[in-house]
């Protein structure tokens, strides 16, 4: 039974009301996705997220503590401050990333599983998150047609094996296709969707309906199970899959779904007009946009580099380059952060921010903050990294080298006492251990160093080197 879990709307306008008093929570995209679908049905037969015991089952056993077959724990993640202020029985309203009001979670458990702080209890939505993009393919298993049909999901462009399989399989058991395109909130979406638009265009099955699902399901075999009790909540009898389906065919007599085999499609097999959309996605790496992204203690030399490099990048080709350098962003965009830990962290997520979307459009980003922690360098990595090339260079310059050049005094008042929290005096410098490139700026000057940035960035693919031979 379809669980759609949205208040009429009378009761969404008390709701609406009742959340003005209540403690907000602003969710990432991934929380408005699962949020989404526990909203919509397509996660039925959940009414909110796990408390700690149906999580824990299902981690054993894959089944709720009542019986009921469900792959994957679902709750929602908190902060561990948060989760201190918030006790059973409370009502949170869940927003948007911009604010919106979207549903009430009536809190049954808080826990921690996993190092997570975690929260479960059922949830009355008050709307769907809003899309500008596709609203026609936005479906629920409530607006889906009660035609027959089967399931195909698509992470990425359909091939002509996998369009033909499943026209084959449709048309033999007298049923529509309905293809299910994962959408994890990038902009990806856009440039997939044309594709399977131009791969369907002269499929053999007439009834075809293409949805866009806010999800990334794993695609492993509880990834799959969780795909096919999706599917059949969209009323499919069957769904379609190259990947490890057996979870689906020893569970069928209970969501009562088939699963068919699927051939992996090849990435040579694609039809002309599918090949044109896939190119204006897949830009080559010389055209796809990065970030460098140095640390190092003040006074190692990587805001010279970084600058020289700005240039040479400007001399090199035709691209829009955007230098972030410590100093600058913590007087333009910073001016009221301490040196705390906590601050550092923040300055660090501004950054990436700025460069993430200057990687995004397709620009090159130059940082070059100290960045000392290895647990927010890795965040930044994470950030910037799904949109484009995050290239880590650690300018390697000894504390005795940074102190003895201090040209502006800050190691001195660093020992005198007169600044606290100072890097590789009073707070730690962790070296990372990920970096792409080691400078050493002890033995080259700073245009050499620049140099072996240039050469790395040409060895990988994001620069066309110009060098003879």
């Amino acid at each position: 039974m379809n669980t759609n879990l949205l208040a009429d709307k009378a009761r969404a306008t008390l709701l609406s009301n009742d959340a003005q008093n209540m403690l907000s929570l602003d969710l990432h995209q991934a929380q408005v996705n699962d949020l989404e679908l526990l909203l919509g049905g397509a996660y039925s037969p959940l009414s909110g997220y796990l408390t700690q015991a149906d999580y824990q089952s299902v981690c054993d056993s894959m089944r709720l503590q009542d019986g009921r077959l469900w792959p994957l724990p679902l709750s929602l993640e908190i902060s561990k401050n948060l989760a201190g202020d918030i006790t059973k029985e409370d009502q949170i309203a869940l927003r948007d990333p911009e604010g919106v009001l979207l549903a009430i979670l009536s809190v049954e458990d808080v826990f921690e599983q996993d190092g997570k702080h975690l929260l479960g209890g059922m949830v009355e939505g008050i709307t769907l998150p809003l899309h500008y993009d596709h609203p026609e393919l936005r479906l629920t298993p409530a607006t889906e047609s009660t035609k027959p049909r089967v399931a195909l999901f698509s992470r990425d462009i359909l091939h002509q094996e996998e369009l033909e399989a499943a026209s084959q399989y449709a048309n033999a058991h007298g049923a529509g296709l309905l293809i299910q395109s994962l959408d994890s909130g990038n902009d990806d979406i856009f440039g997939r969707i044309r594709c399977i638009k131009a791969a369907i265009t002269n499929s053999p099955v007439k009834d075809i309906q293409l949805s866009i699902l806010p999800a990334t399901a794993p695609s492993d075999a509880k990834g799959v199970l969780l795909q096919a009790i999706i599917a059949a909540n969209y009323g499919c009898s069957a769904i379609l899959s190259s990947a490890d389906t057996s979870l689906v065919e020893q569970h069928y007599e209970e969501i009562s779904i088939k699963a068919a085999p699927l051939p992996e499609g090849s990435p040579d097999n694609i039809s002309p007009q599918v090949s044109a959309e896939f190119k204006k996605m897949n830009p080559p790496k010389d055209e796809q946009g990065f970030t460098v992204f140095f640390s190092g203690l003040s006074g190692s030399g990587k805001s010279t580099i970084a600058n020289i490099l700005r240039v040479k990048l400007l001399e090199h080709a035709a691209r829009k380059v955007t230098l972030l350098d410590g100093d600058l962003v913590r007087k333009n965009l910073s001016s009221e952060l301490t040196f705390s830990r906590e601050h550092r962290n923040l300055n660090i997520l501004r950054i990436s921010f700025v460069a993430g979307e200057i990687t995004r459009h397709g620009g090159i980003a130059i940082c070059a903050p100290i960045a000392p922690y290895d647990d927010i360098r890795k965040q930044a990595r994470s950030l910037i990294g799904n949109y484009g090339g995050f290239i880590l260079i650690h300018v390697a310059t000894p504390l005795e080298v940074c102190e003895a050049r201090d040209r502006k005094g800050l190691y001195a008042m660093a020992r005198a006492g007169k600044i606290s929290e100072f890097t590789g005096i009073s707070d730690p410098y962790e070296p990372p251990e990920d970096a792409e490139l080691t400078i050493q700026t002890t033995e080259i000057s700073a245009e050499q160093a620049c140099d072996q940035v240039i050469e790395y960035l040409e060895v990988q693919g994001y620069l066309k080197s110009d060098r003879p031979g």
